[in-house]
């Protein structure tokens, strides 16, 4: 552990392993007690424009808010060139529960999305102060640098992934449900398990630039590899979501793909500035 004392660092005794071990575990415990309330919140608390009619949880309205956006293809400004080249804009999705607490389960997808998105700074905030103690001062600018940089493009993500990937998956998956002759009945749990996965998944997905930037950082790669290589990574970009994307055709691909490559630039930009910096 290191303290700034009259303008220098001095080094304090180091903690047992053990007490990091509490440390960490009592810094875990307070992130999960802040997401399981906030969680009981969303699934409690009254949606104001109900009251005082009747008590409806603000989180079922959220639900119902979420089912119109990603279904609603003849309105959605992303799914509808998809559905109109599908031909199913007016095809009517319902969602249905197979057991009794389907619907329940299913809230808590979208609670858990929420919470995660809408806590993430605070949840860097107690990482980051859990291993603050051991840093030097340049190495904190350092850190928070990375943290404001990770912080950023996940949140992007999950709001890309949330607006703009899924109601084109959801089209797709319309689509092709309805060339073999399927009625457009699906289950609600699912339906809310794919829209946690899918938006986190390319919330942890935009972190990319972040990836190749630590590769910089311990000497894997440079700008001029990146410059003189990017068709080829590209390309092992696209065949990679085409392997990790929900549904098999192209679609989702090119939602994700443009971004990607904006992202691998943003990339070469950074990693092109850090080097300037190590030269002065």
């Amino acid at each position: 552990m290191r303290v700034v004392h009259t303008g220098q660092e001095e080094e304090l005794p180091e903690k047992p392993l053990l007490e990091h071990v509490y440390d960490l575990l009592e810094t875990i415990r307070r992130i999960l007690i802040l997401h399981v309330a906030f969680i009981l919140l969303l699934l409690l608390a009254p949606a104001p424009n109900e009251l005082p009619r009747s008590y409806y949880p603000i989180l079922f309205y959220a639900m119902n808010i979420t089912k119109t956006y990603m279904l609603d293809f003849q309105n959605n400004l992303f799914a509808y060139p998809f559905a109109k080249l599908f031909g199913v804009t007016g095809s009517s999705v319902v969602l249905i529960a197979h057991g009794w607490f389907d619907s329940l389960t299913a809230s808590l997808y979208l609670a858990a999305l929420i919470t995660i998105a809408f806590l993430a700074p605070v949840t860097v905030y107690y990482l980051y102060k859990f291993i603050e103690p051991g840093l030097y001062s340049h190495e904190k600018r350092i850190v928070k640098k990375y943290i404001y940089i990770s912080l950023g493009l996940f949140l992007s993500g999950v709001i890309y992934g949330f607006f703009v990937v899924m109601p084109i998956v959801f089209a797709t998956a319309v689509w092709i449900a309805t060339l073999g002759g399927a009625s457009l009945f699906f289950s609600i749990e699912e339906f809310y398990n794919d829209i946690f996965i899918g938006s986190l998944a390319t919330g942890v997905f935009f972190m990319f630039p972040l990836a190749l930037l630590t590769l910089h950082k311990i000497g894997i790669v440079n700008y001029e590899t990146l410059n003189k290589n990017w068709r080829i990574i590209v390309f092992a970009g696209y065949t990679f979501l085409a392997l990790i994307t929900p549904d098999p055709t192209p679609f989702s691909d090119l939602a994700l793909g443009i971004p990607f490559v904006g992202l691998y630039f943003l990339s070469m930009w950074l990693i092109k500035r850090a080097e300037e910096k190590e030269k002065h």
